[in-house]
């Protein structure tokens, strides 16, 4: 596996692109949205149309990544795999 992001910004909401996969006809962008909540962090996949002429809307999840920091929420999105993505991707559209 590749290097991950490390994130150090402060308690902003904020959007990080894990992956880029293809799926129900289209290529897509997959990120995580994640912003603070108490003492932990919480998020959701996003799925974004990958590409300027995209006619697509994206397509989000439920907001159920949860981690004590937001580098252990990223760390369990990334290790989701391309299968269960592509299942939420075309339950959610």
């Amino acid at each position: 596996m590749g290097s991950r992001p490390v994130d150090r910004t402060d308690g902003r909401d904020q959007a990080t692109t894990i992956r880029r996969l293809t799926g129900d006809g289209a290529r897509w962008r997959v990120r995580v949205e994640s912003w603070r909540v108490g003492d932990e962090f919480q998020g959701r996949i996003v799925f974004e149309p990958d590409g300027p002429a995209s006619r697509t809307e994206p397509r989000v999840g439920p907001a159920r990544l949860r981690g004590r920091s937001r580098e252990d929420l990223l760390s369990s999105a990334y290790d989701l795999s391309e299968q269960w993505l592509r299942e939420l991707l075309h339950a959610l559209g």
